[in-house]
This record gives C-alpha cells, sequence and structure tokens, in this order.
C-alpha cells in the first residue's frame, strides 16, 4: 500500500466507521467524558486540601527551628500529608487507566464490527466490553511501564550535556532542542506498536508481551502511517495552544473546559484510527500471505526417476 494513500485512508477511517455507528460512538463519547469529568474533579477534591495544607506546613517548617518538637511534628505531619497524597495519586491514575482502557475497548470493537459487517446492539456492546476489557487493561500497563523506561532512559542523554555546557547557554540550547526532536520522533515511532498491541488485546486473544508481539509483527511495512498519525494527532493538539494563551486571562473556565472536550475529542479520534489501521495491516497481511501462495508452483512435478 502506498504510504500517503494509506495514510490518507488511515484518516477518513474513523469517519467512515461514524457513519455507520453514530449512536454508539455518540454513547461512548458521551460516557467517556462524564466518567473522566467525575474522576478528575474527585481527584482535585480530595487532593487540593492535602497539597494546600502541606505548603502552609512547609512553609511553617522552613520559619522553624530545627530541632525543637515543632519542627519534628511540621516534619511529621508533612510526611504523612505526602503519603495520603500519592495514596490519592495512585488510586487516580488506576481509576483513569480503567476508564481510558474501557473507552478504548468500546471503541475497537465497535470498529470490529463496522469491519465484520454486523450490527452491534447497545447491550451486545456492554457485554463484549465487559468480556474483553481486563486485556487491553494488562497490555496498557505493560505500555505505561515501556514509556515509563523510555523516558528514564533517555534522561541522561539530556542531563549530561546540561551539566558539562552549562556555560555554553546557545550551544546548550541548539543541542538538547536537537535531542528532544530526537527523542520525542523515536517516541512516536515506538509508540506505533504500543497503541496497536492495545487494539490487538480487544480485537485478537491475547494480551501483554503477546500483544506487543503480534502488533511488531502486523504493522510491518505501515509503520510509516501510525508515525504520521501520531505526528497528525499532535499537530491538531497544538493548534489549540494559540486559542488556549489567547483567551485563558478572559475565560479560563472556558479554555479550561474547551480545551478538556478538545482532547478527549482528538484521544477518541486517535482510538478510532488505530483501528482503522489495525485492519488495514491484518488485510495487508492477508494479501502477502496469499500472494506467496500463489506463487507455489501449481503444475504436476514428476520425479525423473519413476519409469
Amino acid at each position: 500500500m502506498n504510504n500517503l494513500s494509506g495514510f490518507l485512508e488511515l484518516l477518513k477511517g474513523p469517519l467512515k466507521i461514524l457513519s455507520g455507528n453514530g449512536k454508539l460512538m455518540a454513547f461512548t463519547a458521551t460516557l467517556y467524558l462524564i466518567f473522566y469529568s467525575i474522576s478528575f474533579f474527585l481527584y482535585t477534591y480530595s487532593s487540593t486540601p492535602f497539597i494546600t495544607d502541606s505548603t502552609m506546613k512547609l512553609f511553617r517548617l522552613i520559619s522553624s527551628q530545627p530541632g525543637t518538637p515543632e519542627y519534628y511534628k511540621l516534619l511529621a505531619d508533612i510526611r504523612e500529608d505526602i503519603g495520603i497524597f500519592f495514596g490519592i495519586e495512585f488510586v487516580y491514575v488506576v481509576l483513569l487507566l480503567i476508564i481510558i482502557v474501557t473507552a478504548q475497548t468500546t471503541i475497537v470493537t465497535i470498529a470490529s464490527s463496522y469491519y465484520s459487517g454486523d450490527n452491534l446492539s447497545l447491550k451486545e456492546l456492554l457485554m463484549k466490553v465487559s468480556r474483553t476489557w481486563t486485556r487491553p487493561f494488562v497490555t496498557s500497563f505493560y505500555v505505561q511501564l515501556l514509556a515509563l523506561g523510555y523516558m528514564s532512559l533517555f534522561f541522561w542523554p539530556l542531563f549530561v550535556p546540561t551539566l558539562v555546557l552549562y556555560d555554553h547557554p546557545l550551544v546548550l540550547t541548539i543541542l538538547l532542542v536537537f535531542l528532544g526532536i530526537l527523542i520525542i520522533t523515536f517516541y512516536f515511532y515506538l509508540a506505533v506498536v504500543w497503541a496497536l498491541a492495545v487494539v490487538v488485546s480487544v480485537a485478537e486473544d491475547s494480551y501483554g508481551i503477546s500483544a506487543l508481539g503480534r502488533a511488531r509483527e502486523l504493522v510491518k511495512g505501515n509503520r510509516v502511517n501510525g508515525f504520521l498519525l501520531n505526528l497528525f494527532v499532535v499537530l491538531v493538539c497544538l493548534i489549540f495552544v494559540p486559542f488556549q494563551m489567547k483567551f485563558f486571562a478572559s475565560m479560563p473556565t472556558v479554555v479550561a473546559v474547551s480545551q478538556y472536550v478538545f482532547t478527549c475529542i482528538v484521544t477518541i479520534y486517535q482510538c478510532m484510527a488505530y483501528s482503522v489501521l489495525y485492519f488495514q495491516c491484518k488485510n495487508d497481511l492477508k494479501k502477502s500471505e496469499g500472494f506467496e501462495y500463489n506463487q507455489i508452483p501449481t503444475e504436476a512435478v514428476v520425479d525423473e526417476d519413476i519409469p
């Protein structure tokens, strides 16, 4: 498949899925926005008091005399607040991951029904999602570990030049920009397999490392399309930045809500696009296998030793 035509088909694919499953997609998007909002507000409501209290205690700790009972009490209170905050953070991350994975599972299930020609009812959709969401959840956990490992690995190429070239700001800035672009570009390249593995976990009976391996096998020859998709999504998100900078001071609430809704819509579109990419890759793999099969000689092979 030509890369340009394949990429254009990849961009148009989600619109085709929407045209055939508009009600189910609207239902999915609405629930995703609602539960995402609830989790965000619960996190903000529960974590803000601890952040405020810890900040006030920290200022009091700085001004207090070290070694006094008050000093040690403030130190113990700050440690307790930090522990509670990280507990809230952990619960929020797990809850958010479940919400995102459930939405991804629903979107991929709808896309699969579109490509298979099935008409899913809402009840059938919910049953399928309830049976399969744990597989992409496990795969997403592996993906998060890989992403964290990648960012940790490339921390040093940014940190070391900062220590060595701190007295050459121009050279340091150019080098850091170059390294940053290189690291982000390679991340987009790796993220193609990671995102496709989540789709594989829904569409096929695999998860975790096996889903990552299957995604790597499928995406051969189409990785450029996935890379361009990631780049396209980032560029679309950057379009919102000037609007945010211009109106945030005068309408902070409107801008924040708009950005939140816009990000959710882009996330849903990206998930649908990766579902399209999965079926493109699978179709190309079938064509490749069929082509190789057709190369097998069909003429009768006769042993020359047979009289």
